[in-house]
């Protein structure tokens, strides 16, 4: 419902039938004062007093938002009229807006907004969190739109369809070149509503005939039940930081709060004393998007929040790139056990040492026992593994596959075991037949060389094609029911249809392998994917390497799942090498550039959820309010004329109108993230740390610089009072 006014210091009054009474009155801002501030100079001299300047404004309210606490509203509202008296007065002319406020407000009677605006009561920041909204004013010739968008479009957060204004198809365009809609957006919180949002003499967001308002606003449910929220409780629970928290999830905070870390300790998922509300930050939590080092089993429906899949690889020669470095010993053990690396034992251990590979690297000894060693030194080694490899796995249908490389007589020597009452065979670089791989087969009598999968859409079941023999049988045996066929072939493949191994490129193989029924080669009676990592002979370390994977956000019941990786910027450097700012997030592997390490921001924020963990309460009184906006204008005048304060500046065309039109520039900070995280600067014994899983004790986290007395990996609690 829109309500017209007009300040007392414009001489004509403005006639007509409207929803509501118009007010013929002087008006002061609708939110009170503004304080400017100039550089570094703050409450300069300035006139943020709209009507002082002889403006006229009409004002609109949403409908009503009614929400939980912890419950996010984001969610377009649809198209509204505006007062009709200003429909006709600019019907096929140009409305200069000069200026425009925003306000949240409870309305009496509840749900009628506009009846006694006198009455209407601001929610309070700390309530209703406004985190952004987006406004349009519309033309005669303008519409709204629903278009499909990117997902990865950070300025789309995630969303499939975005709501934008349109020049209606067939609609003449203004003849003084005046847009038909304008877009009113702010993204900086709380703070739009003290923020004075008026624009330099001369200067307006021009619209022509303008007939109505369309609004998209995102908010967050802060306010504590226990403490009220109706208009009557806007005193109640000022607490002595003006705030009393409400629950919040075990994920907010980067889970410090419910370890007892916010001052007061926490208390039912209540942190202690705080000013703030953890839930601004839209954490993930335990009925969406929740990190498993929070919630290892999941939500109340019994299945993970976030489901990870990952990829590592083993580099012998050279180093991982900057945002491959395996970032925590937990993940490095795992990935060295799930590589296939051939040992008797494997020993895992954390070192700092400037002598060793930075992050992740995996020896084997000359008894075959292997180490997996995660240095937390940011060193400069690289891997330099020499020229003999080997390796060795076995699947989980009992297909063992050992691969020796000796680069100095060019040879490959390959050992292949498997139950010797039927054919046995592995392809080589594949994870199903469909990929038609190289492929070695032991059947009967026979050891043969296979490209599977050449059989067209049903290459996923086809023995695929014999190729020509390139392996030289050295031996043949069976002991305890199990075949083992030693051979020995050149490195490089015998046709383009043979794998080539190379000691460049050949560390990490997936391997495809089978067991049949007979010894006549046949349909599989089973199969199992492998990996298989070469390691340096002699002992020298093999980098493993994080080649990213997929994290999927799930509601607690493993529905709606969804999965994103940002365009997170990498750092650019000039003509001289020279680093210069642009992005750091791609570097720091900050949590916000996928959902394999997201621990919140705006993907775990979609409209309706409840950030809470599912064994947290939602409690059912709702608060209910409206976003309410002032515009404030003036005629446009396509004729010279002297304006208030200053000569009007010279439009483009030179025609010298009273107004020239502001564009909107906009510009991501984030380098195209649209957000990003600040974890904690060190790590907190027995907290997780999202995004940096067992991140070591004492060593700064990514962009984190530190002076004086600060935690070391020997004293990792120290805090000195300089640090």
């Amino acid at each position: 419902p829109p309500l017209l006014k007009r300040t007392g210091c414009v001489g004509s009054s403005i006639r007509g039938s409207m929803p509501f009474p118009a007010i013929f009155a002087v008006a002061a801002n609708m939110n009170g004062r503004y304080s400017v501030s100039s550089g570094g100079r703050h409450d300069v001299p300035f006139n943020d007093d709209y009507a002082s300047r002889g403006l006229e404004y009409f004002d609109v309210w949403s409908p009503e938002i009614a929400t939980h606490y912890a419950e996010v509203f984001w969610t377009d509202m649809g198209t509204h009229p505006i007062p009709p008296e200003i429909v006709r007065r600019f019907a096929n002319k140009t409305m200069a807006i000069v200026g425009y406020e925003m306000d949240q407000v409870m309305v009496q009677p509840t749900g009628k907004p506009g009846v006694h605006p006198e009455k209407d009561v601001s929610v309070p920041i700390n309530w209703a969190y406004n985190h952004h909204y987006e406004t349009w004013l519309l033309g005669a010739a303008a519409e709204m739109e629903r278009v499909s968008v990117d997902p990865n479009d950070v300025s789309s957060h995630g969303a499939a369809t975005r709501m934008v204004a349109r020049h209606r198809a067939g609609a003449a365009a203004s003849p003084d070149g005046a847009p038909s809609s304008q877009w009113f957006s702010e993204g900086n919180g709380g703070e739009s509503r003290k923020s004075f949002h008026g624009y330099p003499a001369g200067f307006a967001q021009l619209v022509r005939s303008p007939r109505a308002w369309h609004t998209t606003p995102m908010q967050i449910d802060i306010r504590n039940r226990d403490c009220g929220a109706t208009p009557d409780d806007v005193a109640r629970c000022s607490g002595p930081h003006g705030f009393t928290p409400g629950p919040e999830p075990r994920q907010a905070r980067y889970g410090l709060a419910v370890a007892g870390l916010v001052p007061g300790g926490p208390k039912g998922g209540v942190p202690g004393a705080t000013n703030y509300s953890g839930l601004l930050e839209c954490p993930c939590n335990g009925r969406y998007g929740g990190d498993p080092a929070f919630y290892p089993d999941g939500g109340k429906g019994g299945s993970r929040t976030r489901v990870l899949t990952h990829d590592f690889k083993g580099v012998a020669v050279g180093a991982c790139g900057a945002a491959a470095h395996v970032l925590s010993a937990e993940a490095c053990f795992g990935a060295v056990a799930q590589l296939g690396v051939n040992a008797t034992s494997i020993r895992n251990e954390t070192v700092h040492s400037s002598s060793l590979p930075r992050g992740c690297s995996v020896s084997r000894d000359a008894r075959g026992a292997s180490s997996a060693t995660f240095n937390t030194a940011h060193s400069a080694v690289s891997c330099e593994a020499g020229a003999r490899r080997v390796g060795q796995v076995t699947s989980l249908v009992g297909v063992t596959l050992g691969i020796a490389l000796d680069a100095a007589s060019d040879a490959a020597t390959l050992t292949l075991s498997g139950p010797a009452g039927g054919w046995f065979g592995a392809g080589l670089h594949a994870m199903v037949m469909a990929d038609q791989p190289y492929t070695i087969v032991v059947a009967g009598e026979e050891v043969f060389e296979q490209k599977l999968g050449t059989c067209g859409e049903e290459a996923q079941h086809c023995a695929g094609t014999r190729l020509a023999a390139s392996v030289t049988v050295l031996s043949d045996s069976v002991s305890g029911g199990v075949r083992t066929v030693e051979m020995s072939r050149p490195l490089k493949g015998r046709t383009d249809d043979h794998y080539s191994f190379s000691l460049a490129a050949n560390t990490t193989l997936n391997l495809i392998t089978a067991v049949g029924y007979s010894h006549a080669f046949g349909h599989h009676k089973a199969h199992h994917h492998a990996t298989l990592t070469l390691t340096d002979a002699a002992g020298a370390p093999t980098c493993v390497c994080d080649q990213g994977g997929r994290g999927d956000l799930c509601h607690d019941g493993g529905t709606g799942c969804a999965h994103f990786v940002k365009e997170c910027a990498p750092p650019r450097h000039d003509a001289a090498g020279a680093h210069y700012p642009f992005g750091d997030l791609l570097e720091q592997r900050n949590p916000t550039c996928s959902s394999m390490s997201y621990a919140g921001g705006l993907r775990c924020c979609g409209h309706g959820r409840i950030m809470l963990d599912a064994d947290q309460p939602v409690r059912p009184e709702l608060l209910r309010y409206h976003h309410k906006y002032r515009f404030w204008f003036e005629e446009y005048l396509p004729a010279p004329r002297a304006h208030a304060a200053v000569q009007a500046p010279a439009a483009p065309s030179g025609g010298g109108a009273s107004h020239l039109n502001l564009e909107r520039i906009y510009y991501m900070t984030e380098a195209s993230a649209g957000e990003y995280d600040v974890p904690p600067a060190f790590a907190t014994p027995s907290v997780p740390l999202p995004g940096y899983p067992s991140w070591p004790l004492g060593v700064p986290t990514p962009g984190t610089s530190c002076t004086g007395s600060c935690p070391t990996p020997e004293q990792p609690s120290r805090f000195g009072a300089d640090c």
